[in-house]
C-alpha cells in the first residue's frame, strides 16, 4: 500500500476541513443570509402596508362613528320633515331663490312608508361664498340630509360668478319597523 506523507495528510485534512466549512456555509449560513436579504427587502413593504392599514383603520373608525351619528339623526328625525320645504327656506335665507332651479328629482320619490327623497338644485351666477354658506346650512341640518354630488364651474356669461349643480337627499326609514328599531321603541 502507498504511504501518505505527513504533508499529504495535512493537505487532506485541510481539504476535509474546507469541504466541511463549505458544506456548513451552504447548509446553514447561505440560506440564513438569503432569508435576511429577503427580509430586508420585504420589511419596508410590510411597514408601508401597516401604515396604510392603520390609516384605513382610522378612516373606518371615523366612518363608523359617522354612521352611528347618522343612525341617531335618522331615528330622531322629525317624521314630518320635508326636504323640499327645507331647501326652499335655506335658499330664501341665503338670497339664492332667484338664482336657483329645483327639480330633476330621482324616480325614487318617497313612498307612503318613507324612503329617500332626492332633489337637484341648479344655482346660476352666484359667488363661491354663497354656495359654501348654503352647503354649511344643509350640512348642519338636524335631519338626515346628505349632499350626494356637487359640480361647480365658472359662469359662462358673468366673470367672478359660478354655476353649480348639486344633488341633495334626505334619508328616512323605509319601513315603520325600521324606524322603531332605530329609536329603540
Amino acid at each position: 500500500m502507498t504511504q501518505i506523507t505527513s504533508r499529504e495528510r495535512r493537505l487532506t485534512a485541510l481539504l476535509i476541513v474546507a469541504l466541511i466549512a463549505g458544506a456548513a456555509y451552504n447548509l446553514a449560513l447561505k440560506p440564513a443570509r438569503q432569508r435576511l436579504q429577503t427580509l430586508q427587502r420585504i420589511l419596508p413593504e410590510k411597514r408601508a402596508q401597516l401604515r396604510d392599514l392603520q390609516a384605513m383603520s382610522v378612516q373606518y373608525t371615523a366612518l363608523k362613528r359617522d354612521g352611528s351619528q347618522r343612525q341617531v339623526n335618522l331615528a330622531s328625525q322629525n317624521p314630518d320633515f320635508q326636504l323640499l320645504t327645507f331647501l326652499e327656506t335655506a335658499l330664501e335665507q341665503h338670497g339664492l331663490t332667484q338664482h336657483a332651479t329645483m327639480g330633476g328629482r330621482d324616480p325614487r320619490q318617497p313612498q307612503p312608508d318613507g324612503g329617500d327623497v332626492i332633489v337637484t338644485i341648479e344655482l346660476r351666477n352666484v359667488s363661491l361664498q354663497q354656495i359654501v354658506d348654503f352647503l354649511r346650512d344643509v350640512d348642519a341640518c338636524e335631519a338626515s340630509v346628505c349632499i350626494g354630488s356637487l359640480q361647480i364651474r365658472k359662469a359662462p356669461n358673468n366673470a367672478g360668478q359660478l354655476d353649480s349643480v348639486m344633488e341633495i337627499s334626505s334619508l328616512r326609514p323605509s319601513h315603520p319597523a325600521l324606524a322603531s328599531q332605530l329609536t329603540g321603541s
